[in-house]
């Protein structure tokens, strides 16, 4: 009896050093894909502001908080003053606008190489008016901003990823600004984007 009982926790004990060398390679696997990674993106987009197309450079850095889910911040900025033409000869004005905030992202489709996202901006932004004659500054304004958008992208070289993205800007709360209003700063977007991603 007592070589049994012997017999059968020797048994046990292999069982039981087979399970756990099986399993490790498994649990190592599964904590490389939930290790946390990083990116940092550029962006140029294309979009309306005050009627008249404008460009819009653009910074986003994201930190993963799973395999689909990434929280960040982005921020943007016309790259050139929309003219707001005036009432009277001297009178037109220049407006500048840059925004940001908080940014989630979904992975919809992650396969290979590819990629594909939609992603949330909530934040607040600032417009200014200036006078262009003299470009002086006459009036500023900050302004609630929510943005959707849904983009992909594909990896070119190493770490480096290409993409291109489309949204919508949404604003509001826009009250100091003369002859400028909310619907003014809102409009669609499409930009190309280069991201590096670590690891």
């Amino acid at each position: 009896m007592a070589h049994r009982r012997a017999a059968r926790r020797v048994l046990r004990a292999a069982a039981f050093v087979g399970w756990a060398a099986s399993a490790a390679p498994l649990a190592a696997q599964d904590a490389m894909e939930r290790r946390a990674s990083s990116s940092i993106e550029g962006s140029l987009a294309l979009t309306r502001l005050h009627g008249s197309a404008a460009w819009m450079s653009g910074v986003t850095g994201l930190l993963s908080l799973g395999n689909r889910v990434s929280l960040g911040g982005a921020g943007s900025l016309a790259m050139e003053a929309q003219r707001v033409p005036g009432s009277v000869p001297g009178s037109d004005l220049d407006l500048r606008v840059a925004f940001g905030g908080v940014v989630g992202q979904f992975l919809v489709v992650h396969t290979g190489d590819r990629e594909a996202w939609v992603r949330l901006l909530a934040g607040a932004g600032n417009a200014k008016l200036d006078l262009a004659v003299a470009q002086t500054q006459i009036a500023s304004d900050n302004f609630g901003v929510i943005q959707p958008e849904v983009g992909g992208s594909f990896r070119f070289l190493g770490r480096l990823r290409a993409g291109a993205a489309v949204g919508y800007r949404i604003t509001y709360g826009v009250e100091d600004l003369p002859g400028v209003g909310a619907l003014d700063l809102r409009g669609p977007s499409a930009r190309v984007l280069l991201a590096f991603h670590h690891p």
